[in-house]
C-alpha cells in the first residue's frame, strides 16, 4: 500500500508540472529542494532500487521528473500562530550526474521550483549541491517568482556554532589551535571564516582549489578587517590540513578529499559538505571526531523523510533557514549567492525565536557518545604535552 501510494504521488507530481499554474491562495506554503548524494539516498525512498542493476538506475535518474518526497509538519506561523505547510521535493539527480551534467541538473533544479510554486510555495530552500549548481539561486532569479534562500547564513552559523561548542568541551584555547576551512572560497566556507575571526579564532587555512585563488584576495582583507589578529595561511593542497587541529569540510566536490593519512593524531573534523568530504578511512581512526556540522534541532517540526538524522526533531540546517523564513511568512528572496554577516546575525536571532539550536553530535554511523569526545579530549591533551 504505501509503494503504491508514492507512485501514485510521483505522477501527481508529473501532472501538476504538466498542467497550468492554479489560481493562487492565500495559504502560505514552503519547500526545501534537495537531490540523492548517492544511490542508497534512493534506495530509501524506493527500496525496490535495491534489485535493479546500476544503469537502469542512472537512466532513472537522468530522465525522470522532480517529485515531492514528503510534506514538513509542526511547524507554526510567528506571524498568525497558524499550522504551516511544507514539502520536501528532490530533483532525482545524483550529486555525481549533477557533476557530469551541470546544465541538466539546473534544468531540473528549475523544474522542481517550478513544482513547488505551482503547490503554492511562497518560499523555496535550496539544499545540497542545488545551490551551489544555481550559483548560489543566481541562475534562478529570473526564471522563478516566488522567494528563494540558499541557506548558507544558517548553515555558516551552525558550522560556526558547532565549532565554539566544541572548543569549549575540549578546553582548547581559540588564540592557539589551528583551524582548516576546505572549501573556504565558497559560500559556506568564506563566510564562516569571517565567523570564526569575530569569534576571536586567530589561526586561519583557508584551502581551495587553485583556480579560485581570486577569491582569497578579498577573504583576506574581510578576515583581517573583523579581527586584525588573525594570522591566515593560504593553500591549494588538501595535505595542509595535516597541521589543522580542526578542519571544516565545505567544499561541493561528489568524492571525498580528505583521507585518514591527512590529518593529524587527535583531529577534529567537522563535516558541512553533502555528500560528506570524509573519507571512510577516516572513521577506522579512533583518535579522530568527525562531527555532521549542519544538523539542527527544530523541536516540533518533523520532514517527515529519513535523512540519515538521529532524532526526528532534528532537521539540516539549509532547511532550517528556510524553516525559519516561513515561520515569519517570508516571501522575498533571503540569501542569494553569498550571505552577509548581517543575513546570518538575523536569522540566527529569528532561529533563536523558534528555540532551534545546535543539534546533537553526531555523523551517519550515530550519535557521538560521551566515551568518545573523552577520548579525542585526552588524545588532544596528549598532543599538547609533547609540543
Amino acid at each position: 500500500m504505501k509503494s503504491l501510494r508514492s507512485i501514485t504521488n510521483v505522477f501527481h507530481d508529473l501532472a501538476t508540472l504538466a498542467l497550468p499554474m492554479a489560481k493562487e491562495d492565500d495559504v502560505y506554503k514552503f519547500a526545501f529542494i534537495v537531490h540523492p548524494r548517492s544511490r542508497y539516498d534512493i534506495e530509501r525512498k524506493f527500496g525496490f532500487f535495491k534489485y535493479v542493476p546500476h544503469p537502469l538506475v542512472n537512466l532513472f535518474t537522468k530522465y525522470f521528473w522532480p517529485i515531492t518526497l514528503s510534506k514538513v509538519t509542526g511547524l507554526k506561523s510567528l506571524v498568525g500562530g497558524k499550522d504551516l505547510e511544507g514539502y520536501v521535493i528532490s530533483v532525482l539527480l545524483t550529486a555525481r550526474q549533477m557533476v557530469e551534467n551541470r546544465s541538466l541538473a539546473l534544468r531540473r533544479i528549475i523544474q522542481a521550483c517550478d513544482l513547488a510554486k505551482k503547490k503554492g510555495v511562497k518560499i523555496i530552500g535550496l539544499g545540497g549541491l542545488t545551490s551551489s549548481f544555481s550559483k548560489g539561486g543566481l541562475d534562478l532569479v529570473d526564471k522563478i517568482t516566488v522567494g528563494i534562500t540558499t541557506g548558507h547564513a544558517y548553515t555558516s552559523y551552525n558550522v560556526t556554532q558547532n565549532v565554539c561548542a566544541l572548543v569549549d568541551y575540549m578546553n582548547l584555547s581559540k588564540k592557539n589551535i589551528k583551524i582548516g576551512i576546505v572549501g573556504a572560497a565558497g559560500s559556506i566556507g568564506s563566510t564562516t571564516a569571517k565567523l570564526l575571526a569575530r569569534e576571536g579564532f586567530t589561526n586561519l587555512t583557508l584551502i581551495d582549489l587553485e583556480r579560485k585563488k581570486h577569491h582569497f584576495v578579498d577573504m583576506v582583507s574581510d578576515i583581517t578587517k573583523i579581527n586584525s589578529l588573525v594570522k591566515i595561511s593560504l593553500s591549494h593542497q588538501i595535505g595542509d590540513v595535516k597541521t589543522c587541529d580542526i578542519v571544516i569540510a565545505a567544499t561541493n566536490a561528489p568524492e571525498a578529499l580528505i583521507k585518514s593519512d591527512d590529518l593529524k593524531w587527535g583531529a577534529i573534523v567537522v563535516d558541512d559538505a553533502q555528500p560528506s568530504d570524509v573519507h571512510p578511512d577516516v572513521f577506522l581512526r579512533e583518535d579522530v571526531l568527525i562531527i555532521e556540522a549542519g544538523v539542527t534541532h527544530t523541536p516540533g517540526v518533523n520532514s517527515n523523510f529519513n535523512f540519515g538524522l538521529k532524532n526526528k526533531q532534528e532537521n539540516f540546517c539549509c532547511l532550517a533557514e528556510v524553516l525559519i523564513l516561513a515561520a515569519n511568512e517570508w516571501d522575498k528572496h533571503y540569501v542569494i549567492n553569498r550571505a552577509s554577516l548581517d543575513l546570518v546575525d538575523d536569522i540566527a536571532n529569528r532561529g533563536k525565536d523558534l528555540n532551534f539550536k545546535i543539534g546533537q553530535f553526531q555523523n551517519f554511523r550515530g550519535l557521538i557518545s560521551s566515551e568518545k569526545l573523552l577520548f579525542v579530549r585526552n588524545c588532544i591533551n596528549q598532543n599538547e604535552l609533547q609540543s
